[in-house]
């Protein structure tokens, strides 16, 4: 999930993007066959597109008066301003494809100059025909190119990734550098787009992007190597770590397990009252004031939902067991070992050589039917111990392989922790991703970024044999992503 914070898809989306659903968007997993519509389900899906389509104001009201569920995940507010910008940036949509996702109704749309888009309805179980939110994603254009389904040469390898990439960056559906390795052997490097386009700087291989979510990574090492050194358990009470905790009965039942599998009850951060993004900080201690006063949404440990916050007090827990600044031990004892010489957090208002601009689809766009634009105007002023910092692929590729070759954590530390964990998130350790590819290889590591934020980005490794990539961008989530799940899909079939 990226840094910044998302003032059109209310608390219910921002729930549903960091849970990774906007992962899958254009991979080939994302293509298989989903659920069949019920008649119910394809009559709300219709109803809801004429509504989009309409111009009348009243036409909105009386829609949401029959389908808005009685407490909805989404402001009231937010859902006639969506059902307006849909129709007004598309000049129309076409209903192309709808499925079922769980308790999501998933509509594929096309607009009026070809380009399509998703939007899912979160549709209430309790009443099939009322929504409890919707989000609108902007999505990069299907690939129906030649899929590689066997082992395959390095040549062609090389050949069936580069053509995935141009097929994206051709469409403007990529903007970002991409590098796939195994070992000390490059398989495929390419940079695409423009780093400034005010400037007409390119992208290049040498290009830093903001990492989004994949900075939970960094602080997961550093929290498995305290316990590695007997420092820390992970089944340590917050109140024992952090006695001063602001909410103390909630520390005394959130444990670092709890936080690094996003089960401490904790939330998102961007949605505090507190919160703002200029905000200036030195230590991870520093930003717990925003937020770690407020209830917990559910009992730590009954329930799993992502939580950037959480891994905010992991980086406090870093700074007092360390002795020093999360930034200080990350640089020594991740960053350093790993030789990523490449990777920081440099501030929102610092001159940072080679530093790429993100650029999104504005708030009116919520579809992508339009110009992105530059993220200045909702970029945070630093990253921190849940994300933002920024890296090159070079280093996202140093890092995975340090991290599988224990020479960051032990060997069955890492395994540990880049498993699935037992009542936590789907296809999630602790504080990494891991998808299972077909044949039953996995594939971990994490992605970063979300929609209208100019930012999305993703690295993972093959676990079993070394295969690792990197795809970095500096567009919206899921452009980045969907690139690199296919490039994930075909590095998962080699040998």
């Amino acid at each position: 999930m990226s840094m910044v914070r998302f003032r059109t898809l209310g608390l219910a989306a921002l729930a549903f993007v960091a849970l990774g659903c906007v992962a899958l968007a254009g991979s080939a997993a994302a293509q298989s066959a989903a659920p069949a519509l019920s008649a119910a389900d394809l009559a709300l899906a219709e109803a809801f597109i004429a509504t989009a389509n309409s111009a009348d104001p009243r036409v909105r009201d009386a829609f949401l008066a029959r389908h808005m569920a009685a407490k909805p995940m989404l402001p009231p507010a937010e859902f006639p301003l969506i059902l307006q910008r849909i129709g007004a940036t598309s000049g129309g949509v076409r209903l192309t494809s709808a499925s079922r996702r769980g308790r999501f109704i998933r509509l594929i749309v096309q607009a009026a100059n070809g380009r399509t888009a998703r939007i899912d309805l979160d549709v209430d179980p309790a009443a099939p025909d009322s929504l409890l939110g919707v989000l609108p994603v902007a999505t990069p254009t299907p690939y129906e190119g030649p899929r590689l389904t066997a082992p395959a040469s390095r040549r062609e390898l090389a050949e069936a990734i580069d053509r995935r990439v141009r097929f994206s960056a051709e469409r403007d559906d990529f903007s970002g550098a991409v590098l796939v390795m195994k070992g000390a052997e490059v398989i495929y490097q390419g940079a695409f787009g423009q780093a400034d386009k005010d400037l007409g700087a390119p992208v290049t291989l040498d290009s830093r992007f903001n990492l989004g979510s994949m900075d939970k990574q960094f602080t997961a090492v550093a929290i498995a190597q305290l316990v590695e050194q007997g420092r820390l358990s992970l089944d340590s009470r917050l109140i024992d770590v952090l006695p001063d905790y602001p909410n103390r009965d909630a520390a005394q039942k959130i444990t670092i397990r709890h936080l690094l599998t996003h089960s401490a009850g904790l939330g998102m951060l961007w949605e505090r009252p507190k919160w703002e993004r200029l905000t200036t900080f030195r230590r991870m201690s520093d930003l717990l004031p925003v937020f770690a006063a407020e209830p917990l949404a559910f009992e730590p440990g009954t329930q799993s939902d992502y939580a950037n916050e959480g891994f905010l007090v992991l980086g406090a827990v870093v700074e007092k067991v360390s002795g020093q600044s999360w930034y200080d031990y990350v640089q020594k004892n991740v960053f350093d070992r790993a030789g990523m010489s490449h990777t920081g957090y440099p501030a929102l208002d610092e001159i940072a050589p080679g530093r790429a601009v993100g650029y999104r689809f504005g708030d009116d766009d919520p579809l992508g039917f339009g110009a992105r634009r530059p993220n200045w105007t909702i970029a945070v002023w630093r990253g921190n111990a849940c994300g933002g910092g920024y890296s090159t692929v070079g280093d996202m590729i140093r890092f995975l392989q340090a991290l599988r070759d224990g020479r960051l954590i032990k060997p069955e530390t890492a395994a540990l922790f880049t498993t699935a964990a037992p009542h936590g998130l789907a296809d999630y350790g602790m504080g990494f991703e891991n998808a299972r590819a077909a044949n039953g290889r996995t594939i971990r590591g994490h992605n970063g970024g979300g929609p209208q934020s100019g930012i999305n980005s993703e690295a993972k490794i093959v676990w079993e044999t070394g295969y690792a990539y990197a795809v970095l961008g500096n567009y919206d989530a899921p452009f980045a992503q969907a690139l690199g799940g296919d490039i994930a899909e075909m590095l998962a079939l080699q040998d």
